[in-house]
């Protein structure tokens, strides 16, 4: 499961025989025959219960990794393995929710207002991206691409319902999952990787994968060992 304003897409160098090997979904309000936004547990149970059988294993990236992490929550005997790549399990302080709703409302009114290629633009712009610059300009045009194709009806109604800020904490379902978690941060990634560390404080069988050099997002900055994590 991909990040915010990505795709299925994004999973194809990790997985060149995606259709053969995994199942890589557009998450709800992306793409342009998207699913509807409900809330964020309402949306865990839509994907649970649309997935097939045979599906035992979850990776998510960002946003996805949330999800991922609903997934197991909502019931944790089904899956053997998560995989959660630059992952946040939820916040647990009231403040802290509402401040981040209020951040989220504010890309939402830039979002509506101004259109997605503003939003877009300024998106890319955040510290969190800034080790995203020293890649080739075609890489981070292609991200851009698929970025600017999804409807802005759709992604700001994700970041209405789930945003961090409508997400429950799952640092306990987390703890609690009987199954296997490996845990995938960049080395440059500062505030993750300090979730990260916390994660396995808490949970200390979880596997945690540093990678060096690597910022928020190891789908566009490092592929191919991402690729070898995932096998």
């Amino acid at each position: 499961m991909h990040g915010f304003t990505g795709s299925g897409e994004d999973w194809g160098v990790c997985f060149p025989h995606l259709r053969e090997s995994a199942l890589a979904i557009d998450l709800p309000g992306h793409g342009v025959g998207s699913a509807p936004v409900r809330s964020f547990q309402d949306s865990i149970h839509d994907i649970l219960h649309a997935l097939p059988d045979s599906v035992d294993a979850v990776v998510g990236y960002s946003l996805g990794g949330r999800f991922a992490l609903g997934l197991i929550a909502l019931d944790p005997d089904r899956f053997r393995r998560a995989t959660i790549i630059s992952g946040h399990p939820g916040l647990q302080d009231a403040f802290e929710r509402a401040d981040r709703l209020a951040v989220d409302r504010a890309w939402i009114r830039q979002l509506l207002d101004d259109g997605i290629e503003r939003f877009v633009a300024d998106w890319e712009s955040q510290p969190l991206f800034a080790t995203q610059a020293r890649l080739p300009t075609a890489i981070l045009e292609r991200q851009r691409r698929r970025r600017l194709s999804h409807r802005t009806a759709g992604l700001a109604a994700s970041l209405e319902q789930h945003g961090l800020a409508r997400m429950p904490s799952l640092w306990e379902p987390l703890a609690a999952f009987p199954g296997q978690v490996s845990w995938i941060v960049g080395a440059a990634d500062s505030r993750f990787l300090g979730i990260a560390r916390e994660v396995v404080r808490r949970r200390p069988a979880t596997r945690l994968h540093v990678l060096p050099g690597v910022g928020h997002n190891p789908l566009l900055e490092c592929p191919e060992i991402l690729a070898g994590l995932l096998v």
